[in-house]
């Protein structure tokens, strides 16, 4: 039988290691942070192409909300016209 301990081959030392976990979370905190940052910028700049497409369609179309605003304006006035009558306050 072997009398000697049991000492492990493979052996790590603390500091270097906790320095790789240190700097790894430091890398996915900056990670993180520049997904933040860069797809705020990305849709910061969507929105924008987005106003710009909008109002190049208004500019070609102004009539379209006014017809809109005119044929509600038309209805609510008909179906108020429509409840007097049958309430027989023509």
């Amino acid at each position: 039988m072997n009398s000697h301990s049991y000492t492990p081959r493979f052996q790590l030392k603390a500091a270097p290691m906790m320095a790789g976990i240190v700097l790894l979370g430091t890398g996915c905190l900056m990670g993180i942070a520049g997904m933040i940052i860069g797809g705020s910028a990305v849709m910061s700049g969507t929105r924008r192409w987005f106003r710009g497409i909008a109002e190049e369609y208004e500019a070609l179309h102004p009539a379209w909300g006014k017809q809109t605003k005119v044929a509600m304006t038309t209805a609510r006035d008909m179906n108020g016209h429509r409840a007097r009558a049958r309430s027989g306050h023509v």
